[in-house]
């Protein structure tokens, strides 16, 4: 589910910016570099964080403030949007700035959550590679999924803001889900 909203929210962002920026490929190449920056941080971030505080509740939090962030996205894009276009402009500046002011803290958060979970998920060094191919293999069937499922069918039926609330409502699920397990396996060992 998170492979699928973090694509998702890519789609998404596509349409907050539209009316500002245009869907040009100035618009795509701000959004696509955006995403993988994000990613880029959010696993050197996931990595060193759980080499200190190896937590499936930390990682379960992440989730859930990525998650609360980006339901609050609908409440300040236009106003936000519409500073950055007094302020820089509508060019290449304006758009990598709006890009990254939208999306680049939520997706960092979902990020970590590959090198948190892989770390999590291996027990011993002769499975790490196993566990990460699977964990990315995953997380990657999600992200096209979640591309193709947003774009064709979920943005004309819903429209964007409540794609938004719905995606990060899902998010918000599974990082309580997350949480909960780390709450009932620490319950169990007691």
């Amino acid at each position: 589910f998170l492979g699928f909203s973090l694509m998702g929210f890519e789609m998404i962002g596509s349409r907050y910016l539209y009316p500002f920026y245009g869907g040009g490929i100035d618009t795509w190449a701000a959004l696509i570099s955006t995403v993988l920056a994000a990613l880029m941080c959010g696993y050197f971030m996931g990595g060193y964080a759980v080499e200190r505080f190896p937590s499936t509740r930390l990682l379960g939090f992440i989730v859930i403030v990525s998650g609360f962030y980006l339901g609050i996205i609908p409440i300040f894009a236009d106003n936000l949007l519409t500073l950055f276009i007094d302020v820089f402009g509508d060019g290449l500046t304006s758009i990598l700035v709006a890009s990254f002011a939208l999306l680049f803290f939520p997706l960092t958060l979902l990020g970590a959550y590959s090198p948190f979970a892989i770390h999590l998920a291996t027990e011993q060094k002769d499975s790490s590679g196993k566990i990460s191919g699977i964990t990315y293999g995953i997380s990657t069937f999600g992200n096209i999924f979640g591309t193709l499922v947003t774009t064709f069918y979920l943005i004309p039926i819903m429209g964007s803001r409540k794609i938004t609330y719905v995606l990060a409502v899902t998010v918000c699920c599974c990082g309580i889900s997350i949480v909960l397990s780390s709450l009932r396996s620490r319950a169990q060992q007691v």
